[in-house]
């Protein structure tokens, strides 16, 4: 029975990806965001489930197990936080997808091609797009104001995790 408590974040995250997949492909492709919120909420509920059951089943005194929940907990998060991020990489870098259009245009492209599909104001303007549209950001008389705190609280969430993992806040600081 200890040897599920191993394994219960990884099947945890199994659960995750299956539900995110699930989420895209049959209630809304257009989501990217909630559904990896859905798979997410969908892996812990599964392993707070399995966890809890455990327990029921261990011959571990109550508090015991909390050490083992917590550390689930833990390393379910840690998965969760790393496949975020590997969908978002394949998503959205531009590193990645400058590499897939130049696989994908037979003649190549030029310098000049690459900067006319990655103009800085268009993608800040497509940005900001997404942004309001979801009412993370609202404009008011023409001036930009955090709107639902969702987002920065996210991101100080992150640079809090680069301070204390990296050291400093940014990967561009010194």
């Amino acid at each position: 029975m200890m040897y599920l408590h191993v394994f219960s974040p990884i099947g945890a995250l199994c659960i995750n990806v299956l539900a995110q997949v699930c989420y895209c492909r049959f209630i809304s492709n257009k989501h990217l965001l909630k559904s990896l919120f859905f798979g997410f909420f969908c892996g812990i509920s599964g392993l707070i489930l399995a966890e809890v059951w455990y327990a029921g089943k261990s011959s571990l005194a109550v508090f015991q197990n909390v050490p083992l929940i917590l550390i689930n907990i833990s390393s379910y998060c840690a998965l969760g936080y790393c496949y975020f991020h590997f969908v978002n990489l394949s998503e959205t870098a531009r590193r990645i997808r400058i590499i897939s259009e130049l696989e994908n245009a037979k003649a190549g492209l030029s310098a000049q091609e690459i900067l006319e599909r990655y103009n800085a104001q268009e993608i800040i303007e497509k940005r900001l797009g997404r942004l309001l549209k979801s009412n993370q950001v609202i404009c008011t008389n023409g001036r930009y104001y955090v709107g639902k705190p969702f987002m920065l609280f996210a991101s100080k969430v992150v640079v809090f995790l680069k301070l204390f993992i990296l050291g400093k806040k940014s990967e561009f600081d010194e």
